[in-house]
């Protein structure tokens, strides 16, 4: 029987974020953030307004620190744990495994969302078919 690896593995995750003009106060943001995401599920990341959504998602594109935990992504070459990652690294599994959009996304008029889906296939040297074809089965699923 073959086990299946999570490709995202996040694991006792805290934050918070410090208020260096009000005297080092800290705010926590998330804490004991734990779950795991595996080949083919589509999952959503639910909470009010504030509960720390998007922080979480910036600490797994990698742009937000984690004060605690783990946060591992299933490579090309293997797992990478994102919260002691080297910026090559992360910068990598941008390029090969992760993508980000942003709530705050500001799309050119009148791009066809396809475009904007297909564009880092593109980027990584995919040809225009394939990559249409690849984006419109991603876009399928969502």
């Amino acid at each position: 029987m073959t086990e299946t690896v999570p490709m995202l593995k996040v694991r006792d995750v805290a934050k918070r974020f410090v208020m260096h003009l009000r005297g080092g106060l800290a705010i926590p943001v998330v804490d004991h953030v734990a779950f795991e995401v595996f080949p083919g599920e589509c999952v959503v990341l639910g909470g009010p307004s504030g509960a720390g959504k998007s922080s979480i998602l910036k600490m797994v594109w990698g742009n937000y620190g984690v004060d605690r935990g783990s946060i591992t992504v299933l490579g090309p070459d293997g797992p990478v744990d994102l919260a002691g990652a080297e910026p090559r690294e992360i910068l990598a599994l941008r390029r090969s495994t992760i993508g980000y959009v942003s709530q705050f996304l500001r799309v050119v008029p009148r791009v066809a969302t396809l475009d904007v889906v297909m564009e880092p296939a593109l980027a990584q040297g995919l040809d225009g078919a394939t990559a249409r074809r690849r984006a419109a089965d991603l876009l399928a699923r969502l």
